[in-house]
This record gives structure tokens, C-alpha cells and sequence, in this order.
């Protein structure tokens, strides 16, 4: 086992600097040296982070290496279109999780080239999650979820571009909401993932659109709004039912868009269409086999561990 950091290469060094300036170009002047130390600081606690737990050597699913996918995939080259399944490799902890879910799907591109990332968060059984999930849990498979996007999604979404994309569109799909998704668990939960994102993945978010609110929502943004950085909070759009389908077609073109968010997509190529949902019953509930170990980590232990000792499971190509 290698416990050193990979040597970064000429060009790795190039791209994550010209991605760090990008990342800066929304900042006004005047904030760009006061901020100075605190981006520092950021960098370095994000670098630290990643160096101790290893995250550059966390498996990700390719179609090279036929993982299984941790979230269901519609639209990219680099990776077939595909579903979480119960397959050898994956773990209980994320058949557990996916089994909670309203529905998630990494499903094409917004117009300006980044990926867009479905949530039916109002289908979600946060009750059930909150009961069956640990928050270390979810916060490595949220961690695990980002390094898939970040290293097999996104190149393939910047080479298309022709620029280098690292920022993702996300859509919160509300329809169904009701308070049961707002117990203070799950609330712990909600904010455990966006420490998570805002601490080690900053500035990947593009735009979020709350889409579908309900009344409710509006109460639960003011309790979540100040665990966001401002510059996050200015990112995310609350639209109700009838503005969904206009805001979203103006960011999104209506083939890359699924039908339910007013869209002509349907993906009816794939069991489960654009979003499949155990919860809105378009696919079934995985179950558990002998292959799939009982461990916190999305894989399993093997997997796991074949990852960190070589290049196996971990690098696109």
C-alpha cells in the first residue's frame, strides 16, 4: 500500500490551476485579496483532507471497469447509461441508501455544457434513511458520489466544451414534499452533506434550482440558507410549479430536460426513464445478496482495497 500523495504532473498542475483561477472569475475585485487568506486556507484544509483519507485513490465506476454505479447515469460517453443495481462490488450501506431515495440520476447537460444532476428529493423516505444510514455513511457515499462526477463526468463534459468544466446544475424535484422530510434528523443529515460539499468541493456548484416548492419550503430554506456560503446562496432559484418548466428550458434544452420538469425527454430506452425511483415504484427495491458486504463504505472491502493499492477501480481510463 502507497500512503504518499500522487505526484501531480506538469499538466494536472496546469489544469488545477487554470480551474482555481476560473473558480475566481465571479469574484468582484475588491473581495479578491481580502479573500486571499481565507481561499488559502481552504485550499490547504481541502488538500489535507484529501491526502489523509485518500480520496484520489476512492474507486469510481468506468465503463472500462464495469463497477457498479453508486447513482444512476443517462446521457454521457464515458460511462454507460445504467442504474444502481445489486451487484457484486457494491455495499449494503449503498443499497440501503439508494433504497431511501426518491430518486437521483446524473442525466446529460444544462446549455452551457455542465452536467445536471436529478434529485426527487420530495420522494425521499428520510424517516427510513435517518433509521438505516449512519451520518459518516452518507457523508462517504456523498464524498465517493463527487469523485465519480469530478473524475469521470466532468472531463469527458470539458472536452465536448472545449473548456474545462467543473461545476454541475442541480435539480431538487419537490413535488410530493411534505414535512415528513423535515424531521431534525434528516435535517442533520442535510447539513452533514453540505459541509461535506462546501468544505472539500468548493465552487462545483452552477446553478441549483428548487423546482415544484411547496409552501413549507420557503420556512425550511430560512433555517437552511445560513449553512450556505452566500455565494452559494445566491446560486440557488425556488420556483414554484408553473414557473418550473420556463425557468428550467431556459437553462436547459428541452431533449436534455425530462418530461415530468416539462422537458421531451423520457430515456424510455432504460428501465426506470430519466430518473428511476424505488420509491415511485419505475424500478424495484435492490436487495441485499451474499456478494454485498456489510461495511460503511459504498464498495465493497475488496474493492476498497484494490483501489488504494493500485490504479484498479480508481482512474477513468
Amino acid at each position: 500500500m502507497h500512503d504518499q500523495h500522487p505526484v501531480l504532473t506538469d499538466e494536472k498542475k496546469k489544469e488545477l490551476l487554470h480551474t482555481f483561477r476560473q473558480s475566481l472569475e465571479d469574484v468582484p475585485d475588491s473581495h479578491r485579496f481580502t479573500d486571499t487568506d481565507a481561499a488559502k486556507k481552504q485550499f490547504v484544509m481541502s488538500y489535507n483532507w484529501r491526502k489523509d483519507n485518500h480520496i484520489d485513490r476512492l474507486p469510481c465506476a468506468t465503463r472500462q471497469n464495469k463497477l457498479p454505479l453508486l447513482v444512476n447515469v443517462r446521457g454521457y460517453d464515458a460511462i454507460d447509461d445504467g442504474n444502481v443495481e445489486s451487484k457484486p462490488g457494491l455495499s449494503q450501506t449503498a443499497i440501503r441508501i439508494a433504497n431511501c431515495m426518491g430518486g437521483d440520476c446524473f442525466h446529460k447537460v444544462d446549455r452551457e455544457g455542465h452536467p445536471i444532476m436529478i434529485d426527487r428529493t420530495g420522494y425521499h423516505d428520510a424517516k427510513k434513511l435517518c433509521h438505516e444510514v449512519s451520518i459518516d455513511e452518507i457523508s462517504i457515499f456523498q464524498t465517493a458520489s463527487n469523485e465519480f462526477l469530478n473524475r469521470v463526468i466532468m472531463p469527458e463534459c470539458s472536452q465536448k466544451a472545449g473548456r474545462i468544466i467543473f461545476k454541475e446544475t442541480v435539480i431538487f424535484d419537490c413535488t410530493h414534499m411534505g414535512i415528513r422530510q423535515f424531521q431534525m434528523t434528516a435535517l442533520h443529515y442535510l447539513k452533514s452533506v453540505i459541509d461535506t460539499i462546501q468544505n472539500y468541493y468548493p465552487e462545483t456548484l452552477h446553478r441549483l434550482f428548487i423546482v415544484n416548492a411547496p409552501g413549507i419550503l420557503h420556512t425550511i430554506w430560512r433555517i437552511v440558507k445560513p449553512w450556505l456560503e452566500q455565494r452559494t446562496a445566491d446560486k440557488v432559484f425556488i420556483l414554484n410549479h408553473a414557473e418550473t418548466p420556463k425557468v428550467l428550458l431556459k437553462y436547459i434544452a428541452p431533449e436534455n430536460l425530462p418530461r415530468f420538469l416539462g422537458g421531451s425527454c423520457t430515456c424510455d430506452h432504460i428501465e426506470g426513464g430519466c430518473v428511476p425511483s424505488v420509491m415511485l415504484g419505475n424500478v424495484p427495491p435492490l436487495k441485499v445478496a451474499e456478494y454485498n458486504d456489510n461495511v460503511s463504505t459504498p464498495y465493497n472491502t475488496d474493492v476498497m482495497q484494490a483501489a488504494l493499492e493500485d490504479n484498479l477501480y480508481r482512474n477513468p481510463t
